[in-house]
Order: C-alpha cells, then structure tokens, then sequence
C-alpha cells in the first residue's frame, strides 16, 4: 500500500515517524513546500520525498497520484483541504486528515457531491482525526451512547493564552474566533457571531466555573450529520485569561483577522499571526498567566434521557502541560492521527464515502488505547434528574 503524507511540520513528520513502521505500507511518501525539509524527514523515517504545492492543482495531483491513501496535514487547512480532497477522489485515493475548520467540515456535509463522489470512486473521506476534533468527536458520541435518547452535545475547551502557537495554528484561531461560525442550533445549521451567546458550564478542579463563548470548529458540523436525533450540537472555547479573550475579541473588530489582503503584500490575519511570533509581538500581548492552571481541559456534555429521566453524560479531558510527558507538543494530535491512519491502512475503517470518527471508530477502545500514551486525564461523570413527588 503506498501512503502520502502532506505536509512535513511538527504533527505530520511525527505521524510519517509511526506510519514508516505500519506493516500494511510498503511505500511511504512524505512530501512538503519545502522539498529540502522533505527529503531530510523522508531520509530520517525511511520514505520517499517529493515537493509539492498546495496552492497549485497540478503540483497536488501529481502528489497524490498512485497514493492509495493520503494523509494530510496542510494548513491552515480552510485554504488548503477542499482541494486536496478533490484531488485524492479524483485519483481514487482514501483520504485523512486533521482539520479543524469548521468551514471545511460544513462543505463536506451539506454539500452531497462530497459523499457522492468519494462513494462512486469508492474511497474514504475521513476528517478531524486529531485531539479536538477527533478525540472530541469520539468523546461526544460516547457520551450520546450512553443516553436512551441525545438531544444536545456540547463541546467545550479552555486553554490558558499563549501569544507564539505558531503561524498556521493562529491563522486558524483567527480564522475560528471572528466573523461568523457555524453550529448546529434547533436542528439545523446557522450562522452566529463568533464568542457570540457566552455560556457558564462547571469543570472539573483545577477549572471550575468558566464561561464559554461560539468557536468555529468542526464537531458541531459533524456530530449531527452521525448522531441521530441531535437538536443541538455547538463548541464553546475560552482563553483562561480573560484578558486574552479581550485581545482576540479587540483584533477581530478592529477587522486585523481578516484573510482579505485588499491589495496589500499579506493579509492582516497572516501578518498578525507572523507578529504574534516575533519576540515583539509576544511581549506586546502577553498576559500573566501565573493565577491559572497551566493546562488544556475538553469538556463534553451529552443531554438527553435516560430510564424515562433527564440525564446528562460528561465526558472530560486534562491535560496539564507542566507535566512535560509528550516529547513534543505536536504529539497531541500526531498520537491519536497516526492511530486513525493506522486504522484506516488496516482496513479497520471499511466505510466509503464523507466521514468523521464519530461514524467508523469505536470510541471507548480508541481513547482506552490512546489516553494513557497522551498522558492525560479522562473523566466521565453521569446525572439524573428524577421527580420524586
């Protein structure tokens, strides 16, 4: 079988690392903009390499030629997935990836051609295979399992404020927290204002009590095309610093997270989130972040019925960077994509078609397999409502 893996950054040349020893490849080939950077990792893993560039159709379908599978780790992926996707059907290659943008998501499952096409060709069209989303995704329909009946989900996340995430990843935090966002609200997908409609939900110590506002991200794109019966599916985020919320709130009024260039060399979101990275750009919008938990928490909270009783199932996810257990950061998503990707090389994953892990994997022996090697903490917690007189 012979795999193509996009894009050679910190995630994706960590997934080549696991891949080069999946006993269904024989030919692995990784490939990148930067054709110096791929031929180092594919001389470090044992594969082959090649330049491409995402921005020109021809470079992408002569990648993704021949490749029975292909993985893909571009981003920020709102320019760069519905391409490759397009190219990887018409090549009749499967298709992973780790995308997280929302408006990506609502192409691939509001449009039919997207289903259609991977359908015919017979191929695999699985997104969001990372931490959030993908462990999220499976997090949610777990919870949804464990209800008689799902109404709602609720996809929660905190992070403490980092000016520096690197320029892809702030490109898409930009992108996914100004403007309007997608979810899915009285049982059908609108359009709100991201950090629109703030909402107080309770974690687990050290977090506690924080309010959440709209983030534009994959789940509730996702989760109500797979789970049945969902009237609701939304994702909340907030920075632990409320100063860093008031930053990124300030920024996208003042219109400086806009992709537009309006004739000018870059746009303001690239040269913000370039800015963002510079010691310059640290300092002018760092926060002490001292008084907070150093840590990442995922919140996911089914509600539904259970027993003829209201219920709700939690389904909560710490992790705490001070621990230093991953090598690198970019393990928190390779981890759990380089298991998706094994997943679908071994067959295990035999669906044709558009989907996201909340439709082909099997959630409790995935996070049960995952979970300890991320070193996080999983917690589920369980309530009911009953009348009593």
């Amino acid at each position: 079988m012979k795999v193509a893996i996009l894009g050679c950054g910190s995630v994706t040349s960590r997934v080549a690392r696991s891949a080069a020893a999946f006993d269904g490849i024989d030919d692995l080939v990784v490939a990148d903009l930067d054709g110096d950077r791929a031929k180092a990792l594919g001389a470090a893993v044992g594969a082959g390499h090649a330049r491409f560039d995402a921005t020109d159709p021809e470079s992408i379908a002569a990648v993704v030629a021949g490749a029975d599978v292909v993985f893909n780790g571009v981003g920020p992926f709102y320019r760069f997935a519905l391409p490759i996707i397009d190219a990887a059907i018409g090549a009749g290659a499967h298709y992973i990836d780790i995308c997280d943008e929302f408006d990506v998501a609502e192409a691939l499952v509001t449009d039919p051609a997207y289903d259609e096409r991977a359908k015919a060709a017979g191929v695999t069209v699985l997104t969001s295979c990372g931490s959030a989303p993908g462990m999220t995704n499976l997090m949610a329909r777990w919870a949804c399992d464990e209800l008689d009946r799902a109404d709602a989900v609720h996809v929660v996340m905190g992070l403490p404020f980092v000016p520096n995430l690197g320029p892809t990843i702030l490109e898409h935090m930009f992108h996914s927290l100004s403007g309007e966002v997608t979810q899915f609200l009285g049982g059908e997908y609108r359009k709100v204002p991201a950090w629109g409609d703030p909402r107080t939900f309770e974690l687990l110590a050290p977090y506690g009590l924080r309010e959440f506002g709209y983030f534009g991200h994959a789940e509730p794109l996702t989760l109500p095309r797979f789970i049945p019966g969902l009237k609701e599916a939304t994702c909340r985020f907030t920075w632990w610093q409320s100063e860093g919320n008031e930053i990124y709130r300030r920024f996208a009024e003042l219109g400086l997270m806009s992709p537009e260039r309006g004739g000018l060399p870059l746009s303001p979101q690239s040269f913000l989130a370039r800015h963002f990275c510079t010691p310059e750009g640290e300092r002018a919008v760092g926060v002490d972040i001292s008084g907070d938990p150093i840590g990442a928490a995922f919140h996911i909270r089914a509600e539904g019925e259970k027993d003829g009783a209201a219920a709700s199932v939690v389904i909560e996810m710490h992790h705490d960077m001070t621990k230093k257990f991953l090598k690198d950061k970019g393990d928190m998503t390779a981890i759990p994509a380089a298991a998706f990707l094994r997943r679908l090389v071994d067959g295990e994953i035999d669906r044709t078609g558009v989907l996201a892990p909340e439709a082909c994997v099997d959630p409790q022996p995935f996070l049960h397999e995952v979970v300890p090697r991320l070193g996080v903490d999983l917690h589920r917690t369980v309530s009911q409502t009953r009348r009593v007189h």
